[in-house]
């Protein structure tokens, strides 16, 4: 068993290497590979984790920054750089609160510093929300480097891995089949079947592969069948946000289709290839698994039972935690947080990283305040603003990656509210990646002529007719 999962691991980072050498954007699989870490086993490919010392967001980190020179500096230097090392110099007007963003916590940082006497350590306690901007910088300027089909052909190959880490959550969480060890933080016995729940080997990516097979013009009997994996995965993930969460995926793809030229026929349609795949997955997993299904219904009982959402245990629990460090904050300095405090320095400092993975908005309340929630908002606003304004170019590679991209941000602010997604210090690199390739698309000819290779190659992977 240890042996095949070091295999997988090594045979999903050899497809992207070999991949890598028609298309160099291939090599931002390797960090991504290091996000999925241990849900497709790449956390036993131990070069990539080397000094131990380090924390798993600082690996990524540094490879990232190691792919960001493999392809834009050779770039430049072989004289085949289409922009500057991090895209084009002009900036969009909904980057303006990611660079307010990157002043606050540079300042933050400083007084940190300079309040403990200790200025390295002031720097390195905002490491994380460093990573988290830099990381952006990185991926836009690698991003800029290829066209929109190499673009698709990337997040195809990522969306394909995350269908293997999916069947394999399946097989673990749904089916009971031990494949991981150990990461259950909850147990029950309902109707005689035990019940378990895990998110540290969730696949990473499935946001990302619902938007890019939802927003596809075409779907084939291949890309079906992963979206049942994908919509499978979330079914056997026992929560609720997630679920709703594929609802509003259906609804967005379907709605935002028509914005540009309207058709009820093709609506219809498309509703009903959506609905009829949904009633397939549904009953299958009713019958293969009944107890997890009624348990899952049981769940979106108390929905209807509740006055209100405050009548809702989880979000009770949720709303504790978040009120707890407002408080905090609040006594402290509501417009700006608290920075980066000393350990222990606060009722809720020890408890600030256990609340995070509950909620996105407790940590940026937590270190930056009112003005830094009011800063990340205006943030994913600006950009589904812009993805919407793809999603209707004549263009239609660009509209199929503005639909992915708007499906993927609407998802990740409404999981943020029962999840830490792209605050969570794990995947701090990555964190904005959904965003900084919105930019890369934005700032690209909306005419962009390609060679006849790539045409051909969006072409297939808009209309359908390439098979994954």
């Amino acid at each position: 068993m240890v042996l095949a999962k070091i295999a997988l691991a090594a045979a999903l980072l050899a497809w992207f290497l070999w991949k890598a050498r028609a298309n160099r954007l291939f090599l931002l699989g390797i960090p991504v590979l290091m996000v999925m870490g241990e849900s497709v086993f790449f956390n036993r490919m131990r070069p990539f984790w080397i000094p131990g010392r380090l924390e798993p967001q600082t690996h990524i980190f540094v490879w990232l920054c190691i792919v960001w020179v493999l392809i834009v500096v050779g770039a430049r230097r072989g004289d085949t750089a289409r922009t500057g090392p991090f895209g084009p110099g002009r900036l969009l007007p909904e980057e303006t609160p990611l660079l307010l963003i990157a002043a606050l916590i540079a300042v933050q940082a400083i007084v940190a510093g300079a309040g403990s006497g200790d200025f390295a350590a002031g720097v390195f306690s905002a490491a994380d929300l460093a990573y988290l901007v830099i990381g952006y910088l990185l991926v836009r300027g690698i991003a800029s480097q290829f066209s929109r089909a190499e673009t698709i052909e990337f997040l195809g190959a990522v969306v394909i891995a995350n269908t293997i880490a999916a069947g394999l959550y399946i097989i673990h969480q749904g089916l009971g089949a031990s494949i991981y060890t150990g990461g259950e933080y909850f147990t029950t016995l309902f109707r005689g079947v035990e019940i378990t729940r895990t998110f540290h080997f969730a696949p990473q990516f499935t946001i990302l592969a619902l938007g890019f097979i939802l927003a596809r013009s075409r779907w084939t009997a291949g890309w079906l069948l992963v979206l049942a994996i994908s919509v499978l995965s979330v079914l056997v993930s026992y929560t609720r946000t997630p679920l709703i969460a594929v609802m509003l995926a259906f609804v967005i793809s379907l709605v935002v289709r028509e914005l540009r030229q309207p058709s009820a026929a093709r609506l219809v349609r498309r509703a009903l290839v959506i609905g009829v795949s949904a009633v397939v997955i549904v009953a299958g997993f009713a019958v293969v698994l009944p107890a997890q299904s009624q348990f899952i219904n049981s769940r979106f009982s108390e929905f209807a039972s509740a006055s209100g959402a405050s009548d809702i245990g989880n979000w009770q629990v949720r709303q504790f935690k978040y009120n707890a460090v407002e408080d905090v904050v609040l006594k402290s300095d509501p417009y700006f947080g608290m920075g980066f405090p000393a350990p222990g320095s606060n009722p809720v400092d020890a408890q600030v990283y256990r609340y995070s993975a509950d909620m996105t908005w407790i940590p940026i309340l937590y270190y930056t305040g009112y003005v830094g929630l009011a800063l990340f908002g205006l943030l994913l606003l600006g950009f589904a603003v812009r993805t919407v304004r793809l999603a209707s170019s004549p263009d239609e590679t660009r509209r199929y990656l503005g639909l992915t991209y708007l499906i993927v941000i609407c998802l990740t602010v409404l999981i943020g509210f029962t999840t830490w997604t792209f605050m969570e210090p794990r995947v701090a690199a990555l964190g904005l990646w959904p965003l900084a390739l919105v930019a890369a698309e934005a700032l690209r000819p909306e005419d962009e002529r390609e060679v006849a290779e790539s045409s051909e190659l969006a072409e297939a992977s808009v209309s359908g007719s390439a098979m994954p």
